[in-house]
C-alpha cells in the first residue's frame, strides 16, 4: 500500500457535526456524549472548521451557553483533498491547525484524520529514536499546594495549556490542564452564580492544585523508544507523557512536538520557518515582512546551528492598548545543537516576535559560548599534556 492509499484507509466518516448557526449548548452535550476533542462545524453544504472542546469550555465561563452560537468559537481549519494526500501536508495540518484530526475533502464527502490514528501509522518512522531524542527538557512544574490561581497565571506566561504538578520532593504526582481548571473550579463557580449548581461547592481560584490535578500520570523513561509512546499516548487518549527518572521530571514529550519532527525528518532543508497563528490574521505583507526577520534570524545562526527547524506560535489576547493587541510569541529551535524554547508577550505582532527573537538569540549565544568554552579547555588540556 503506498503512502496515498494508506492515509485514505485513515479517513473516517463518524466524527459529529454541528451547524455555525447551533447554540454552544448543543455542543456541549455532544462533546459529554462522545468523549471526543472536538467537532466539524458546517455552514451551508460546506465544512468550515471545527470547535474543540477546551475553546468551547473557556467559552461557556464567558458567555450563555443557550444563546451564543457556535460560529463564535468555530476556529477555521484546512482542508486536504483526497489527490494531495501526503505524510507531510497532514502533520503541517494538524501543527497549524492545532487540532485532534484534519479534514479531508473526499468523494463521499467530507472526512477526517484522527491524530491518534495518523501517529499509529507513522511510528515506524521513530524506530530509531528515543524519548530522550524528541522531548522537551524544559518541563514547566508547579508545586501541588500552589494556588490555582498561580497554575493560570504561569500557564499564561509560558504560553501552554498544562503544567506538571510535583511534590516538595520534585516528584511528580500529576498534570493540571487549563480545562481541568475550568471544569472543575470555573465553570462550577458560574453555575452556583446563575443558581444552577444543583448542590456543587463553589470553589475559589486560591484552593490547592492537587485539588484540580489529574493523576496518576502517565511516564516513561528517557530510554524508551519513541513508538512505546505513541502507543501510550494513542491507548491512554493522551497528548503528553511525562519522562522521568525515579519520578523526577527530565522532560515532556506531547503530540505536537513528534509532529515536528517527522516534518523536519521528511523535509531536510538547510533551514525551515513553521509561522502558526491564533486568533490573529495576518495580511500577506505583514506575513512576508515577519518570514523575512525569521529567515534573517536563522541564517545569521546557520553555520552554528547546522539543520534546523523554526517553529513560530504568535497567539493574541484580548487585551489591547492604544489599538495594538497583547501577542503571546512562541519560539521552538531544534537544530543540530540541540532545541532552544522561549516565548515572549508585547504590544502588536511586530514588537512581540522582535522580542522574542531577542530571547532566542541570546539562548543561541550562550550555548555557542557554552561549546566555545569547552573546545577550549578540551585544547588546554591537550596541550598540556602533550
Amino acid at each position: 500500500m503506498d503512502e496515498r492509499e494508506m492515509l485514505k484507509s485513515l479517513i473516517k466518516y463518524d466524527y459529529s457535526v454541528v451547524d455555525a448557526e447551533d447554540t454552544v449548548s448543543k455542543v456541549v452535550s455532544i462533546f459529554e456524549d462522545s468523549g471526543k476533542g472536538a467537532v466539524l462545524v458546517r455552514e451551508g453544504d460546506r465544512i468550515i472548521g471545527v470547535i474543540r472542546d477546551r475553546d468551547l469550555m473557556r467559552g461557556c465561563v464567558m458567555v450563555n451557553p443557550h444563546e451564543t452560537k457556535v460560529k463564535n468559537f468555530v476556529i477555521k481549519t484546512g482542508v486536504l483533498s483526497e489527490d494531495e494526500l501526503s505524510v507531510e501536508k497532514v502533520a503541517r495540518r494538524f501543527v497549524e491547525d492545532s487540532t485532534p484530526f484534519v479534514l479531508v475533502k473526499t468523494s463521499e464527502g467530507y472526512g477526517a484524520i484522527d491524530i491518534n490514528d495518523f501517529l499509529n501509522a507513522v511510528k515506524g518512522e521513530f524506530e530509531n529514536l528515543k524519548a530522550r531524542d524528541v522531548m522537551n527538557p524544559e518541563v514547566i512544574t508547579i508545586n501541588e499546594r500552589e494556588s490555582v490561581a498561580k497554575a493560570l497565571a504561569t500557564m499564561r506566561n509560558h504560553g501552554i495549556d498544562r503544567l506538571v504538578v510535583v511534590d516538595d520532593n520534585h516528584k511528580v504526582v500529576g498534570i493540571v490542564t487549563g480545562k481541568d481548571i475550568i471544569d472543575r473550579v470555573i465553570a462550577p463557580k458560574r453555575e452556583s452564580r446563575l443558581g444552577k449548581g444543583g448542590g456543587k461547592v463553589d470553589r475559589s481560584l486560591s484552593i490547592m492544585v492537587e485539588s484540580v490535578m489529574s493523576y496518576p500520570v502517565i511516564t516513561a523513561d528517557r530510554l524508551d523508544p519513541v513508538p512505546k509512546i505513541i502507543d501510550l499516548m494513542t491507548e491512554n487518549n493522551i497528548s503528553s507523557v511525562v519522562i522521568v527518572r525515579d519520578m523526577i521530571p527530565e522532560g515532556i514529550v506531547i503530540k505536537k512536538d513528534l509532529l515536528e519532527i517527522l516534518l523536519k525528518r521528511r523535509s531536510p532543508a538547510e533551514f525551515q520557518v513553521q509561522l502558526i497563528t491564533k486568533d490573529i490574521s495576518l495580511d500577506e505583507f505583514d506575513r512576508k515582512a515577519l518570514m523575512e526577520d525569521l529567515e534573517r534570524f536563522m541564517r545569521k545562526f546557520g553555520n552554528f546551528l547546522g539543520n534546523a527547524v523554526l517553529f513560530v506560535y504568535v497567539k493574541r489576547h484580548k487585551e489591547n492598548f492604544r489599538g495594538l493587541p497583547l501577542v503571546h510569541v512562541r519560539l521552538k529551535l531544534t537544530s543540530d545543537k540541540g532545541t532552544f524554547f522561549v516565548t515572549g508577550e508585547s504590544w502588536g505582532v511586530e514588537f512581540a516576535l522582535n522580542a522574542t527573537l531577542k530571547k532566542l538569540e541570546r539562548a543561541v549565544l550562550q550555548e555557542k559560548e557554552l561549546l566555545l568554552d569547552q573546545r577550549m579547555v578540551k585544547k588546554f588540556y591537550e596541550e598540556t599534556i602533550s
